[in-house]
């Protein structure tokens, strides 16, 4: 039985609210930002790509909206 093609996906950790990639294939991933352990098919999937660069590319795109919406904190 052949596999199903591996997707990219953007996703949303659902402890601290920002984006990361993972693969399809995968079960979960860890948040490279809180470490929480994200289990795919439970998050909030904002982007799929066949593509890993047009995943990146969106990644990015989100990461910015998500910057701008976001009030300027002042150290």
């Amino acid at each position: 039985m052949p596999n199903p093609k591996k997707n990219y996906l953007v996703v949303e950790c659902s402890n601290c609210k920002r984006f990361l990639l993972a693969a399809s294939d995968k079960k979960t991933r860890t948040c490279p930002y809180c470490g929480k352990r994200v289990k795919l098919e439970d998050a909030r999937i904002a982007a799929k790509s066949e593509s890993s660069e047009e995943a990146r590319l969106a990644l990015q795109e989100l990461k910015l909206r998500d910057r701008s919406d976001r009030p300027n904190k002042k150290l």
